[in-house]
């Protein structure tokens, strides 16, 4: 590629360095987050008088609650390490600034709410907690694509509208399934009707993306990976709109495959969408 058709200079090697082992880092802690929270709201419940009572061991709820603000606290100072580097990086050959944006944005909503989800008696900020914790998941992982990327000489170009919309679809998708798990807390179900109503959705996009023309032959394995989560996902979720009451076990795995279905859909938008332009 001449220097006329990539004016950016090419990320350092001690930058790609640095901000992939940030990536590393800061995905393992968004997914510990996403993984303590989801745990203690499925083990909570409303008592006689409307008051949250955990059905944990008490020792393991500490436990949980003491993960999960270690690693909010710890992931809070990575995201202004990792906005730092990718700011000194914003003239290099890697995007490198809407994921930033994306991390700091996530971070400071999560910081904002944490008062406030003790208990998780509103269900709005149950639905706000999951989203921006899945969307720092898939920023921190979108990051660490795009870098993974440029070192195979992609050329810089953002995701499409197709990608975006698909990317946007999955973040509805989990943000109506936490919303009728908080609501189902109160006796409500109707959010659980409109969780089904985006699955459609976001299956009809990501079947356009996953096996479209455009669909890229290179990431055969990460279309079929996702489609694999995709169709356990789907399953797991029919298995439990048939328990009464439904295990907290099958509940917490049907959740917990959200961060891997999204991580396997960044990974093919970025990468798709990087070498659709090669």
């Amino acid at each position: 590629m001449s220097p006329i058709d990539s004016p950016l200079k090419p990320l350092s090697s001690t930058q790609r360095a640095w901000l992939l082992r940030l990536c590393w880092v800061g995905a393992a802690l968004a997914l510990c987050i996403l993984g303590a929270s989801i745990l203690l709201r499925l083990m909570t419940v409303l008592d006689a008088q409307g008051l949250a009572v955990s059905q944990l061991d008490p020792g393991l709820e500490h436990t949980v609650r003491l993960l999960h603000r270690v690693c909010a606290s710890s992931v809070a100072l990575l995201a202004l390490g990792v906005l730092a580097l990718c700011w000194r990086a914003r003239h290099t050959d890697v995007n490198v600034m809407p994921p930033a944006a994306w991390i700091a944005a996530s971070t400071v909503v999560l910081a904002l709410i944490g008062p406030l989800t003790t208990g998780y008696r509103l269900g709005s900020i149950t639905v706000v907690n999951v989203s921006f914790g899945m969307v720092l998941l898939m920023a921190f992982w979108w990051l660490r694509e795009a870098i993974s990327v440029a070192a195979d000489a992609c050329p810089r170009h953002p995701a499409d509208a197709l990608s975006w919309a698909t990317f946007l679809a999955m973040v509805l998708h989990l943000a109506t399934g936490a919303a009728a798990s908080a609501w189902a807390m109160h006796g409500l179900h109707g959010p659980a009707y409109v969780h089904l109503t985006s699955l459609l959705l976001c299956l009809t996009l990501a079947g356009i993306l996953l096996f479209g023309p455009r669909a890229p032959s290179v990431l055969s394995h990460r279309v079929a990976a996702l489609a694999a989560l995709l169709g356990l996902q789907v399953v797991v979720g029919g298995l439990l709109m048939w328990q009464d009451p439904r295990s907290v076990a099958l509940s917490y795995f049907h959740a917990m495959l959200s961060p891997l279905v999204a991580m396997a859909g960044v990974s093919i938008m970025v990468r798709g969408g990087q070498r659709q332009y090669r």
